[in-house]
């Protein structure tokens, strides 16, 4: 999809665990820490969240792509001490890239996008979705665009995000590094 690196796991779900779980090991959050989640997604968008002790914040859809609704986004970043956020690209339909990015910028964001319900999906300018969160996830669950009856993975421009993903999903083995 024109990123650097995948880390290739068991299932979408994993990949979603596994992007969280990274945030926490990296210091971008901590136990507790408010994460902004969208209403319209899967439960495995928010079960991570729940499962590392950080505090979820569900933000309503927007009616033009189904997305987060950014003033939301924008309202609870001003006033809450946001740290991060995961948003769905749901049903193949791409949020609005410029949007995100602005948020990724502007409040200092990690942000993880979960690509898990439109593998293949393109944003207007023609740059496939996952390459604007630190992280994307993907899934091959058989009911999704392309699938491999399981499997997905995470993807990354970043280096050290890979290598400690590998050591992760190796339960901290660091052979492949």
């Amino acid at each position: 999809i024109g990123t650097k690196s995948s880390i290739f796991v068991n299932s979408g779900s994993s990949a979603n665990l596994l992007m969280v779980y990274l945030g926490l090991v990296l210091g971008k959050y901590k136990k507790g820490d408010k994460i902004i989640v969208p209403s319209c997604g899967w439960t495995t968008t928010i079960s991570p969240v729940i499962q590392f002790g950080l505090e979820p914040v569900m933000v309503d859809a927007n009616k033009y792509n189904y997305g987060v609704n950014i003033e939301e986004v924008i309202e609870l970043c001003e006033k809450d001490d946001i740290k991060g956020m995961i948003f769905v690209h749901p049903l193949g339909v791409p949020c609005d890239k410029d949007e995100m990015n602005m948020l990724k910028k502007k409040y200092n964001l990690f942000l993880m996008e979960d690509c898990c319900a439109s593998v293949g999906a393109k944003f207007s300018d023609g740059t496939k979705i996952g390459t604007i969160g630190d992280l994307s996830s993907f899934s091959f669950y058989f009911g999704h665009q392309l699938s491999t009856i399981e499997g997905g993975f995470v993807n990354t421009d970043n280096l050290e995000y890979y290598q400690k993903m590998l050591m992760l999903r190796s339960h901290g083995w660091t052979k492949d590094i």
